[in-house]
């Protein structure tokens, strides 16, 4: 027998829920989903993976936005980007999903966004896009990568750590992005204005280049930056023998690095103004099997043909 909502609302009523423990429950109806303080409404008769991903986006603006309740015209991104990069998280977990980027069709959404011509920043009100699909792949997907590419700046451990001090510091209020911002800066201890600005206030994107150059023995990496928006950069070398290489370049105006993977090494910092970067490894170039760019894809780099070398 299929119960009316407010059936639904009365049984949950008795069994503790809705009105008594500040729980929410899960109602069929409605169009496609829609998330509110208590109830969260989804449409039926979807597959399953559809069914998890549509329950777990609308519960989780529980959080996001009805305990940090950002201004949705003026920051639309902090709502639904941060629900989608926790939503995914849960869809990944539920569905047994492994992927190197669990959010890579946030980063696609993205990459289409950017190329089309159509970008506005993500500090546009919400009602000033030009084009509903603008609006929604900025919101969505642009606002679920701010995080997630903000787990490559920091650390993704540290990443996590600012979500839960962010929501502790900042729950029953109004957040702004600078909140975000400042409590990212507190957990990991660097300078990110740069980030928070280049991302939501203007348009500008990641794109890098690499090029490798024989110098007697030795093998130079040749960088260069294309986009305007700078990142710190992570460098895979894998050698013929099986062997491989781990480099890291942090971004000067960071004024500082993340924590280094096992075997890790670090070079300079490469400062923002010069569009040009390059560093020697000590081997010949006939040892090399390929030299790649930001391996797991986790930044938002908008051209990854360029990422990776594999003939020398």
């Amino acid at each position: 027998m299929r119960r009316t909502t407010k059936q639904l609302v009365e049984e949950s009523h008795r069994a503790g829920g809705v009105g008594q423990r500040g729980q929410s429950c899960v109602v069929q109806g409605g169009d496609g989903g829609m998330e509110y303080a208590m109830m969260t409404f989804v449409t039926g008769e979807r597959k399953f993976g559809s069914l998890v991903g549509v329950t777990a986006h609308e519960l989780a603006h529980s959080w996001f936005q009805h305990v940090l309740a950002t201004n949705e015209m003026k920051h639309e991104w902090m709502d639904e980007g941060f629900t989608t990069f926790i939503s995914t998280i849960i869809e990944n977990d539920l569905l047994n999903i492994i992927k190197p980027n669990p959010w890579e069709d946030s980063y696609t959404s993205y990459r289409y966004l950017a190329s089309s011509g159509k970008e506005q920043p993500q500090s546009t009100q919400a009602d000033r896009y030009q084009y509903n699909g603008a609006y929604g792949a900025s919101a969505y997907s642009k606002g679920a990568v701010f995080l997630a590419q903000l787990g490559y700046i920091i650390g993704m451990d540290k990443m996590m750590e600012t979500v839960r001090k962010y929501y502790e510091d900042f729950k029953f209020t109004h957040p702004t992005p600078n909140d975000i911002k400042r409590t990212a800066e507190k957990v990991s201890g660097f300078q990110l204005g740069w980030y928070l600005t280049d991302w939501t206030q203007t348009t500008n994107t990641i794109d890098y280049s690499l090029e490798v150059e024989a110098k007697e023995t030795k093998t130079l990496v040749f960088l260069k930056r294309i986009g305007l928006m700078p990142m710190p950069i992570d460098i895979l070398v894998v050698y013929k023998d099986g062997s491989q290489e781990s480099f890291y370049i942090p971004l000067q105006m960071m004024r500082g690095e993340r924590p280094l993977r096992e075997g890790e090494l670090v070079l300079e910092d490469w400062a923002w103004s010069y569009p040009e970067y390059s560093f020697l490894v000590n081997v010949d170039p006939s040892t090399i099997d390929s030299i790649t760019l930001d391996k797991n894809n986790a930044t938002a780099d908008i051209d990854k043909n360029n990422n990776q070398l594999k003939e020398f």
